[in-house]
């Protein structure tokens, strides 16, 4: 029973699995450190209320009309935010390591969402639900300022996008990303990085025909 019990349980696996959400877990509370310095038992609290998830590629986390009920500290994978208009599909964002992401006007507001979350990759992270949020800012003030740090960082990020639309090309945006997440960026379908970008795949195909000649 006992020799059964260990070919069926992959122990080495699971060890490895364990160590790496611990890199993980290292990875996300040296960022959070970086937003709000926290101590020892702040972070403790924080870490309580932790949920380690895996995704496979092409899952929902987020849908359209649903209320977000959790927030997201992505550690490894790509996701993208999109909306739907009048049949069309609009990519809005993508998410990379090691940053946070969620429909946050959902979730604050507890309405129904107007975007979805996707995963792109397969994808890890960890997730604290709406309740556990709310609870750790009642024990925690550290933690109300790490949320409101959270909130700051999510709309800077959207300004800056509705910023550089106006003012850089696609080309320009296009070899930002590519500088930042390289091989990520390689990861991402065609016709999402043409949405976000506001071009066609075609014209994407064009300056990627471009950048490799140059």
């Amino acid at each position: 029973m006992t020799n059964r019990f260990f070919h069926i349980f992959d122990f080495p696996k699971y060890l490895r699995k364990r160590k790496m959400k611990k890199i993980y877990k290292d990875q996300l509370r040296a960022y959070i450190n970086h937003i709000v310095p926290i101590t020892a038992f702040d972070w403790e609290l924080f870490d309580q209320r932790l949920h380690y998830k895996e995704y496979n590629k092409n899952d929902l986390l987020s849908e359209t009309g649903e209320v977000e009920n959790y927030i997201y500290f992505i550690v490894e994978g790509v996701t993208r935010i999109c909306h739907y208009k009048n049949g069309v599909e609009y990519t809005l964002r993508f998410n990379f390591p090691i940053s946070i992401f969620n429909s946050y006007s959902s979730f604050i507001s507890r309405t129904p969402s107007l975007i979805c979350v996707e995963a792109l990759t397969e994808l890890k992270l960890f997730r604290m639900s709406y309740m556990d949020m709310q609870t750790l800012y009642n024990e925690s003030p550290a933690a109300e300022r790490v949320g409101r740090r959270m909130v700051e960082l999510l709309y800077v990020q959207r300004e800056m996008k509705e910023l550089q639309i106006h003012t850089r090309t696609a080309e320009d945006y296009y070899n930002e990303l590519l500088k930042t997440s390289p091989d990520l960026i390689e990861k991402i379908p065609q016709k999402h990085l043409a949405s976000y970008l506001g071009i066609t795949p075609e014209s994407l195909s064009r300056i990627k025909k471009k950048m490799n000649h140059s």
